[in-house]
């Protein structure tokens, strides 16, 4: 039986995805900070949390689902970068298509990427004592390179993978109990007016912090909460400290997202419930139209930044509503549960 938690934690965080991305144009297409700071407040903890909670699900010699993983990142690299270079008017035989460049992920695919490299490698980095400790070491120390090359999604996959090897440790140990909402109703609400003190201070605290920088510190502070720039561009004016911003970065993301996660109710809730279940198909399919959007809709097509958050959210909502519909999926199922097991048997048998 699903657990509804987990569910209810991954379709809002990917409803906060598909957001995310229709947002990223709109935060200079209006004056004021608002934009900004949502998408600051947005990225300091919804792909962590996302990470942490596919490296607590993580499970050693799954090889057909590293394959499967694969195939499907293979074939929705073709579709949906093919796509991108129609609606540019790239010709779709050209080396420019960036659906034909499987080595170099297409926007929002690096995080397929990652997961397949994450299960191939995480079984000999858990061999480490102190594992956690030396990945995000050497992601602090990966902050000076300054490779911008995109393949692998290299950067991002360096510098994600300290969430991801945390959300194995929390499982694998089973010392930190985060992901684990008591049963007793008492303490579960301890629980989430605990996590929700932490969430709003953290929150408010960031946005204090923000207020005595200059105008376009939003925009570079919500980079760093991305991960996928080096220090030469993160902070250009001291690149020396890198690691310490980075390493602020890491622990605010880590406190946000576990406080987020247990503010999350546990019950079934319709939508977000089935939009967890389903979130592999959101998160692949989303970048279809959101790619369509941006190609025929203004970034600012609203008087104020406010009024054009509200729409972009409802469009995000109704995305989201119609991926997981149950027609869509059964029309999508194809390409996103590809069964691998079939193939092997076949070839077994044929040996």
């Amino acid at each position: 039986m699903r657990n509804h938690w987990y569910d209810n934690i991954k379709g809002v965080l990917v409803l906060f995805v598909v957001f995310g991305h229709l947002l990223t144009d709109v935060r200079g297409a209006y004056d004021d900070l608002l934009p900004n700071w949502i998408y600051l407040f947005l990225y300091t903890f919804h792909m962590p949390l996302f990470i942490m909670l596919s490296g607590y699900f993580f499970r050693e010699n799954r090889y057909l689902r590293v394959i499967q993983l694969f195939v499907v990142y293979v074939i929705w690299q073709v579709i949906l970068g093919s796509w991108f270079a129609f609606t540019e008017g790239i010709p779709l035989l050209s080396i420019d298509n960036p659906g034909l460049n499987v080595l170099k992920p297409y926007w929002a695919l690096w995080y397929l990427m990652a997961i397949i490299i994450w299960y191939v490698i995480t079984p000999y980095v858990t061999q480490l004592k102190g594992y956690v400790l030396y990945a995000l070491l050497f992601a602090l120390l990966f902050g000076f390179q300054a490779e911008s090359t995109g393949f692998f999604a290299l950067r991002k996959v360096i510098m994600f993978y300290p969430f991801f090897l945390i959300g194995n440790w929390m499982s694998e140990r089973n010392t930190l109990t985060f992901f684990e909402l008591p049963k007793r109703a008492e303490q579960r609400n301890r629980y989430r007016l605990g996590g929700a003190a932490v969430f709003t201070t953290l929150t408010l605290g960031l946005l204090a912090s923000m207020s005595f920088q200059r105008t376009d510190a939003f925009y570079h502070v919500g980079n760093l909460f991305k991960f996928r720039f080096a220090y030469e561009t993160a902070v250009p004016e001291a690149i020396w400290s890198g690691p310490f911003a980075f390493l602020i970065v890491y622990t605010v993301s880590l406190l946000m997202a576990i406080s987020f996660a247990l503010i999350v109710p546990g019950r079934e809730l319709p939508l977000f419930t089935r939009a967890g279940k389903y979130s592999l198909y959101v998160y692949l399919v989303h970048v279809f139209l959101v790619v369509a959007w941006k190609a025929f809709i203004p970034a600012a097509f609203m008087p104020t930044s406010w009024q054009q958050l509200l729409v972009l959210f409802g469009v995000s909502l109704l995305i989201v509503a119609v991926i997981i519909s149950p027609p869509v999926v059964r029309l999508l199922r194809p390409l996103v549960e590809i069964d691998v097991r079939r193939a092997q048997d076949e070839r077994a048998t044929k040996a």
